[in-house]
């Protein structure tokens, strides 16, 4: 075998030790096990794990060693393992199924549409025609843009209350929402009409089970969305 064969081959061998598994690490748990893998998701007491042949796992967190749990804490503060994805509920599935985006001038279903992160949602009630709504809705566009990035445990969704689905995508693209919104055509659904006042603005807080949390109406009271806005910013932090 001729000297340029054989470094061909060499190099094939070696192929696979030049490109390591992203992040993996040896991790040990409470009985002295040890697994190669990337931690690569955690949430709700449990850690989801890749192995480098593709499978991925998850165990509870406390079925590590206490150097590998405390670890996994430093990983998740500083923001270097995903969130683990919530389990959809009816609510979140028939969200996802009926938003739209602006793309373009156009609404259009949302592609890909996941609220899998999304511990809280807020439902926007809002139209064009509604000079407070015009005058709240970029307040709410500026908290949107300056909170998203950092806690995506929320999703704001847009409820139109404008004449027609073209005004509606006018008012999208004039203030620049930056969210997506309920289907025209199902947005008086029972699954979204859950304010206890009729009037807008209204900014609603619901849990993933479709349960309010707070809206812009205490009983019969109209308390205004800013106040709803200021409590989303504390659940989101928590």
């Amino acid at each position: 075998m001729n000297g340029a064969v054989m470094r061909r081959l060499i190099c094939l061998l070696l192929l696979p030790l030049a490109v390591p598994f992203t992040q993996a690490r040896t991790w040990t748990d409470v009985q002295g096990r040890t697994m190669e893998a990337e931690a690569v998701s955690i949430g709700d007491g449990m850690v989801t794990f890749s192995k480098s042949d593709g499978q991925t796992y998850a165990f509870p967190l406390t079925s590590l060693c206490e150097a590998d749990q405390a670890y996994l804490r430093e990983q998740e503060a500083a923001g270097k393992l995903a969130p683990a994805p919530m389990k959809p509920t009816g609510f979140t599935s028939w969200l996802e199924s009926n938003m739209v985006t602006l793309q373009g001038d156009d609404l259009k279903r949302a592609r890909g549409a996941d609220l899998s992160q999304a511990k809280y949602i807020a439902l926007y009630q809002s139209a064009h025609w509604c000079p407070p709504c015009r005058k709240f809705t970029p307040k709410l566009v500026d908290f949107y843009n300056e909170q998203k990035r950092e806690h995506p445990n929320f999703e704001i969704i847009f409820v139109s209350s404008d004449r027609d689905a073209d005004a509606m995508a006018g008012y999208m693209k004039e203030l620049k929402m930056p969210w997506p919104a309920v289907d025209y055509d199902r947005r008086k659904s029972s699954q979204v009409r859950k304010s206890s006042g009729n009037g807008i603005p209204c900014l609603m807080i619901l849990d993933r089970d479709g349960n309010v949390i707070m809206d812009s109406y205490n009983g019969d009271d109209y308390i205004g969305p800013t106040r709803v806005m200021n409590r989303l910013a504390e659940l989101i932090a928590e």
